[in-house]
């Protein structure tokens, strides 16, 4: 006789049968797996992107997220064009918020480190409403209300910093002194817990190589938000993205 199939896929059934429960290391790979946690994962395997991105170019022969033809494993890039301030973007829709634990992890790089801003997290505003949720790291001054993201830009230094804004107010800047390699894909992660921001990265082996790095005050618990991979030229030279991976998921209850 076949074995019987568990029908019983839930954070309480991990809870009961690990020996430590919530506590037990491995639940945090397997709560993943539980019908609890709304997900979505995608390695851009296919001619087209789904229908659930939203995406927006602006600036002479930017474009906006597309299939990179024949890439091992899938790949869509981000085009910035030629011109100062061109950009391309990736948002899906507003379903996630801070109070049920999201997390959006990206495998990226870019072709060109100079002259480039890049922001990788979440934001309040779909593709297409604001040209970035951060306007300037350095001061920083920002165009979202409430966002948690990476942000590379060489505007101000060549390293990736934590930008959280929690009601227009920004929350000090997680400066984590690490820089991008040109044409090396990384993973970047922020994950949020209520207000709370966290910050990590990864190398493209999946090697731990900064974080998780707490931000607090970094966002509003309540209000909606989209996972979201941004680029923009900060000069007349064309930047793409090469986006390999990325996955968004949070508990479906607070």
């Amino acid at each position: 006789m076949a074995d019987i199939v568990n029908d019983y896929r839930s954070r309480e059934f991990l809870i009961k049968n690990l020996p430590h429960g919530r506590g037990d290391y491995i639940y945090q790979f397997l709560e993943y797996l539980s019908w609890d946690i709304a997900k979505w994962e995608d390695d851009f395997l296919g001619d087209t992107l789904h229908g659930s991105y939203q995406s927006t170019a602006s600036g002479t022969v930017a474009a906006a997220a597309a299939i990179d033809t024949g890439k091992v494993n899938g790949q869509i890039l981000l085009d910035c064009g030629t011109a100062d301030d061109g950009r391309s973007d990736l948002s899906l829709g507003l379903h996630y918020r801070g109070d049920q634990n999201p997390i959006f992890v990206a495998r990226l790089t870019a072709d060109v480190i100079t002259t480039l801003k890049v922001e990788v997290g979440f934001t309040d505003v779909v593709s297409g409403t604001d040209a970035g949720a951060v306007l300037v790291k350095a001061t920083p001054t920002n165009t979202a209300t409430d966002a948690a993201v990476w942000c590379l830009d060489t505007d101000d230094n060549a390293y990736w910093e934590g930008i959280g804004i929690k009601n227009g107010t920004e929350a000090t800047t997680v400066e984590a002194a690490i820089s991008p390699t040109a044409a090396a894909f990384e993973y970047l992660v922020v994950s949020l817990r209520d207000d709370l921001a966290f910050y990590s990265r990864y190398n493209a082996a999946g090697k731990r190589t900064y974080g998780p790095v707490a931000q607090a005050a970094a966002i509003t618990s309540t209000v909606l938000l989209t996972p979201w991979i941004f680029a923009q030229n900060r000069s007349a030279a064309q930047h793409i993205v090469n986006v390999d991976y990325i996955a968004a998921w949070q508990r479906r209850t607070t």
